[in-house]
């Protein structure tokens, strides 16, 4: 999910993931866009500049020599592909992050070990990337993420990330949590690789694998369907505002240090409609 102005956009998973959904604030379906370009496993949705960025990252087998975006514009239905390449093999990935200039980041989903962080080499921004390319893609690093001995797995199984409006917060998640970085002067790289995020638990899920911001700074996490019940999704507060500038984490930081953001202004269940996705309502400012 993204979402942009008073406007949500959804896309499914893999199967599901020839559709964009888009949708105002109280649920209601207002158009279906056709995706113009066959992907193979659209895994996260983005946007920059109007423009929705399609994330065909998904490799579960690692076989693909190519990853692709594909940015759609929701206006038109218009689409390009660009093809982009790792460095060093295969990788599935679940999350793209877009900064305020147009910079991409991935982020792999890892079984074993830590995730990375790619980027178009050069500083490329999603407007000259090739079409349709390769685009070289250049390694950062690795994600940091604090003490997660406690944890299980699944708490770094990265499955969707999202940049707040003003480009100041951004939220990875896995299937148990919630990671929140600030970006700082040097951007989501750095960010994601030198900087410890604050750690908060989610509410359990089936299969979380959705985040966005909405424009007044909340975050809004979702599920696949399990059975074929579509389970709600979660509002938390005032992330974004919480996130202060002179905020600390420390090492090993969970949801004790959290309480603050979190509890802002709660963690609600919305309301829950059927469309393909989940379809929502949250309270405008």
């Amino acid at each position: 999910m993204v979402a942009l102005g008073d406007r949500i956009f959804a896309i499914g998973d893999s199967g599901n993931d020839e559709v964009v959904l888009e949708m105002d604030f109280d649920c209601a379906v207002h158009k279906r866009i056709s995706v113009p370009i066959d992907p193979y496993d659209v895994e996260d949705l983005a946007s920059h500049g109007g423009l929705l960025i399609l994330a065909d990252t998904g490799d579960n087998r690692r076989a693909r020599e190519t990853v692709a975006f594909i940015t759609l514009d929701p206006e038109s239905g218009d689409g390009t592909l660009h093809r982009a390449a790792y460095p060093d093999g295969p990788h599935d990935a679940e999350t793209v992050l877009v900064d305020p200039d147009g910079r991409l980041f991935i982020v792999t989903k890892e079984l074993l070990g830590p995730s990375s962080v790619y980027t178009p080499e050069d500083g490329q921004t999603i407007s000259n990337l090739a079409e349709p390319g390769p685009t070289p893609l250049a390694r950062v690093g690795t994600v940091r993420t604090g003490d997660t001995s406690t944890s299980g797995f699944n708490s770094v199984m990265f499955t969707g990330g999202a940049v707040s409006a003003d480009g100041s917060v951004l939220a990875l998640r896995s299937y148990t949590d919630v990671y929140l970085y600030r970006t700082g002067d040097d951007g989501i790289g750095a960010a994601l690789t030198e900087s410890v995020p604050l750690r908060v638990p989610t509410p359990h899920q089936p299969q979380g694998e959705s985040v966005m911001f909405t424009d007044d700074g909340d975050l809004v996490i979702g599920s696949e369907a399990q059975g074929g019940s579509l389970p709600p999704l979660y509002v938390m507060r005032g992330v974004v505002d919480g996130m202060t500038p002179d905020e600390v984490v420390a090492e090993g930081s969970t949801s004790t240090a959290s309480n603050r953001v979190v509890l802002w202004g709660g963690v609600g269940v919305v309301v829950v409609a059927l469309v393909i996705l989940v379809g929502f309502r949250v309270r405008r400012r």
